[in-house]
């Protein structure tokens, strides 16, 4: 298969590390119209008559089409891609709304192409760890999950943090719930008077009345160098409780914690039972690993032609419907029902 990937910004970088180290770089093609960006190539030697200002200079000789660009872009580009019979990857969010996410995949369904939204904590082994505790039953039925996507770093101009950061650790609890929250409450904030918030904490209600919060923004102090951004300090962590075990994640040190605790009623007070807490060996899985297993994923579906993992509705009109409904919250402050259809 042969592929072009639109977009080289900074997050555009890891997508080129991650199709050469799975062996893709004599198929692969570059669009970005900015071509002071096509300098990054220049590690791997890449071939100038490969990079290209526009998905339309090469639309014809690919298969598969990588959206890594500013939001605002995706629509259009997506659209482009889908009805011109090509299979596409695109970096989350989807898309800026509802009303898109719903065109997209509608176009998706119409022309039988296949489409995955890049949420590649998903990929990460503690992410998997998780996922399987939960199917098979170790952790108990979830109670609670929190997460924290925070730190000092730039802004982007496209959307606001909970729409670029947020949005990944509600993608997971909805991967890991198996469910969409019917209810969500939020509080944003926009300090930096941009008409974008950059401060956010959401509060989501699932189906079974488990609760999750996810705060994320650009204010807050985090603990670690980020290995995405550079000079940004971070904070990545998740806690999933369990009736039985609780998880505590950070994707930063990229360290598991399951703790045995759980409470008992005894004599008419319920005790807390804590037991010995286990530490999973976690194989090491950099940003550029987890953008290779994804794009790996992806291109597995499209060679079987079966669903993708993180689909068009599922990652996109979902997504997108909860995105909306916490900007409803923030603003009247009140909770919103979410309406997935």
């Amino acid at each position: 298969m042969n592929v072009v990937q639109v977009g080289l910004g900074n997050f555009g970088k890891r997508h080129l590390d991650a199709w050469h180290a799975m062996g893709y770089g004599d198929r692969l093609w570059i669009a970005d119209n900015d071509e002071r960006k096509w300098a990054e190539t220049t590690r791997y030697n890449f071939p100038k008559d490969r990079l290209v200002k526009s998905l339309d200079d090469v639309i014809d000789k690919v298969d598969v089409v990588d959206i890594v660009t500013p939001t605002q872009s995706h629509f259009a580009l997506c659209k482009r891609a889908l009805e011109a019979g090509k299979d596409v990857f695109i970096e989350k969010p989807m898309t800026m709304n509802l009303r898109d996410a719903a065109d997209v995949a509608a176009i998706a369904q119409r022309t039988k192409r296949l489409l995955q939204v890049g949420y590649y904590y998903r990929y990460h082994p503690i992410s998997e760890r998780i996922k399987r505790d939960l199917e098979d039953g170790t952790l108990g039925r979830v109670r609670y999950l929190t997460g924290n996507f925070f730190g000092f770093k730039r802004a982007r101009n496209d959307v606001g943090v909970t729409h670029t950061d947020g949005i990944h650790f509600i993608d997971l609890f909805n991967w890991f719930q198996g469910a969409v929250p019917v209810e969500v409450y939020a509080i944003c904030r926009d300090h930096f008077r941009r008409g974008l918030e950059d401060f956010s904490i959401v509060l989501m209600t699932y189906p079974d009345g488990s609760v999750a919060k996810v705060e994320s923004g650009y204010v807050q102090p985090g603990r670690w160098k980020d290995k995405v951004v550079p000079g940004a300090l971070t904070s990545k962590d998740i806690v999933v409780v369990g009736e039985k075990f609780t998880a505590e994640a950070d994707f930063e040190t990229e360290s598991l914690t399951v703790h045995d605790a759980h409470h008992e009623l005894r004599d008419g007070t319920w005790a807390a039972i804590v037991g010995a807490a286990a530490v999973p060996p976690i194989e090491p899985c950099s940003p550029v690993q987890m953008v290779a297993r994804e794009l790996e994923a992806f291109l597995g579906s499209v060679a079987s032609r079966t669903p993708t993992a993180a689909g068009p509705v599922e990652s996109g009109v979902h997504l997108a419907a909860i995105m909306e409904a916490i900007y409803e919250s923030a603003k009247t402050g009140a909770p919103v029902k979410v309406r997935v259809g």
